[in-house]
């Protein structure tokens, strides 16, 4: 799955668990619900893409873009949390929850 275009993609529930999805692109996607775990998201773009109560125990982010996306009910580790909030910005354009409030920052 590495560089795939998942922009808009309804992927509410989806299991992606250990996917090795680096540099690929969820702009704008439902991952409400999904099971990201031991998933690879570095350098993948997030932008305005709705994660609430996702599951991402142990995937990796660096370097990831989390513009204006939604993290509501989503369980961090603590370096992931601190690391996302050096650089969330924006409000989700569709849930209206602003980044840095979904990430508790």
């Amino acid at each position: 799955m590495k560089q795939c275009n998942f922009d808009g993609a309804n992927l509410r529930g989806a299991s992606m668990f250990a996917s090795y999805a680096e540099g690929s692109t969820f702009r704008g996607a439902d991952l409400s619900f999904a099971d990201l775990e031991q998933g690879n998201f570095e350098d993948a773009d997030f932008t305005d893409a709705v994660l609430e109560g996702s599951q991402i125990t142990a995937a990796r982010f660096e370097r990831a873009i989390i513009d204006n996306t939604d993290w509501t009910d989503v369980i961090l580790r603590r370096d992931v949390q601190e690391n996302f909030c050096r650089v969330a910005k924006g409000t989700n354009p569709k849930t209206g929850v602003p980044t840095r409030e979904s990430l508790g920052c």
